[in-house]
């Protein structure tokens, strides 16, 4: 097979992992002569803020010196950065480098601790393949782990390997998690990362499979991606807790699974339903789904099905009412106009009266009719005078 290895193979594979381990400790003194004019950059720029800011408190420029006070501030943040990086840099191990021979030697090492080494010459990849894990009664399957020998030459060795699961049992709520330390095939090696860097920077092959494996079988919760308690799990939709399969409930209206506590079911169906998705009935105040609720089509308020066939609507409540309140209206009228036109009339009934039994120059009595001037005599209110 094309990927297993040969003598010739072995020695050239162990020649590029050596050129690598040397390329990798060149870019670590590149990145340290970088970090270092970095910070010569920023001292010279910190010198001419320092020049500037004694001519501005010598002539009493307060407000350009609080400007140069905050870049002045901004360098002293640059200068703790690139000062933590380069720290971070040489506090690293400067191992040496090791010769072919003692890479071979690794390498058919690997050999015999693994059932078999395999090399992917288009991926310049070197691998191994675990045994079948299970832990704490969980069962994993068994893991590929891959060394990119290219990925070798980066001095903080960045994605030099991943682990991918080859029969894949991966967590319920999120398939990207194939085991509690790795999610997307990268491991979480927890306090086994320093070893495994500074075994890869000395060319110890053999080391970083081993501790690889090493960490694929040691589960620790408190670093887990996914808790093995949680492992068949699933997570709610809405709150994200992790639910067990007799504690899941789906949604009939948006597809998507729920706890207990984040769903409930419908007052007219019992289709079980999330809370996001039941709607509140505006009459009797219960839940419902989507499908049990409509819309009135006089007042379009949305309500339950059944309180809008029995005509419950309040806006149906509402014509009687309105229609009384008019007819209130129209009795108040008639009233009013009733009494206006009876009064209308009473006056106009006395004023003929008085009219009637008048002159133009006053009262048609006796007593006041004048000397010679016979009296006007009438039998009735209305009707023709009569001349004695």
């Amino acid at each position: 097979m094309e990927n297993q290895l040969s003598g010739k193979r072995l020695w050239r594979i162990a020649g590029s992992i050596r050129d690598q381990i040397q390329t990798a400790k060149a870019n670590r003194h590149r990145r340290m002569q970088e970090q270092i004019g970095n910070l010569l950059t920023d001292l010279v720029e910190l010198e001419s803020v320092r020049r500037r800011l004694d001519l501005c408190l010598a002539r009493g420029w307060t407000i350009a010196a609080g400007a140069l006070s905050d870049q002045a501030l901004r360098i002293f943040r640059g200068l703790t950065c690139t000062s933590q990086e380069a720290e971070q840099i040489l506090a690293k191990p400067q191992p040496s480098i090791p010769n072919v021979r003692e890479i071979v030697e690794e390498l058919l090492q690997v050999e015999e601790e693994f059932e078999e080494l395999r090399y992917y010459p288009e991926d310049d990849t070197l691998s191994v393949v675990t045994d079948k894990i299970e832990l704490e009664g969980v069962y994993l399957g068994d893991f590929e782990v891959q060394l990119h020998i290219r990925a070798i030459g980066d001095w903080n060795f960045r994605n030099v390997y991943q682990v991918v699961a080859l029969d894949p049992h991966p967590a319920q709520q999120n398939e990207a998690v194939t085991h509690p330390h790795i999610s997307e095939d990268r491991l979480c090696a927890g306090d086994a990362g320093a070893a495994i860097e500074t075994a890869l920077a000395e060319g110890r092959v053999c080391d970083f499979f081993m501790l690889a494996r090493s960490v694929l079988t040691t589960y620790n919760r408190d670093s887990a991606y996914v808790t093995l308690e949680d492992w068949e799990g699933v997570a709610c939709h809405e709150c994200g807790g992790t639910m067990g399969e007799d504690d899941t409930y789906y949604c009939t209206t948006c597809d998507y699974e729920f706890c207990g506590e984040c769903s409930s079911c419908c007052r007219r169906c019992d289709e079980t339903t999330c809370l996001g998705c039941l709607e509140t009935c505006a009459v009797c105040e219960e839940h419902f789904c989507g499908s049990c609720m409509a819309q009135c089509p006089e007042c379009g308020e949305r309500l339950c099905r059944t309180c809008l066939e029995e005509g419950r609507c309040p806006c149906l409540n509402e014509e009687p009412e309105n229609q009384e309140e008019e007819d209130h209206d129209n009795d108040s009228s008639r009233i009013e106009d009733a009494s206006e036109g009876g009064e209308a009339d009473h006056a106009g009934r006395a004023t003929g009266s008085v009219e009637a039994g008048s002159t133009a120059e006053g009262p048609a009595d006796a007593e006041n009719a004048p000397e010679g001037c016979p009296p006007v005599l009438a039998d009735r209110l209305g009707e023709t005078p009569v001349l004695p």
